[in-house]
């Protein structure tokens, strides 16, 4: 998810959370839109655990890649001073 895809994400999100909750204090016995509640909250939570989980993937994917090369290097000088 791109910065622009997450602020669109985040404006839609806080905009239907928004209109939910004014709608069950407009009708707060209305065990519908208290379920609706629930269910956006729920889904934010998940989403926002399903982002953190991907950036962390991504990092430790970057800092493997990063310990790869710096032993690829680090093998070919080795492998230098064997040539000579």
């Amino acid at each position: 998810m791109d910065l622009l895809q997450k602020q669109s994400y985040n404006l839609w999100y806080s905009f239907l959370m928004q209109k939910i909750i004014e709608w069950q204090e407009q009708k707060p016995n209305n065990k519908d839109i208290n379920n609706c509640v629930k269910a956006i909250a729920e889904v934010g939570i998940y989403a926002n655990s399903l982002y953190t989980e991907l950036e962390i993937v991504k990092k430790r994917e970057s800092l493997i890649r990063n310990e790869k090369n710096k032993e690829i290097l680090k093998l070919k000088e080795e492998l230098k001073q064997y040539e000579l």
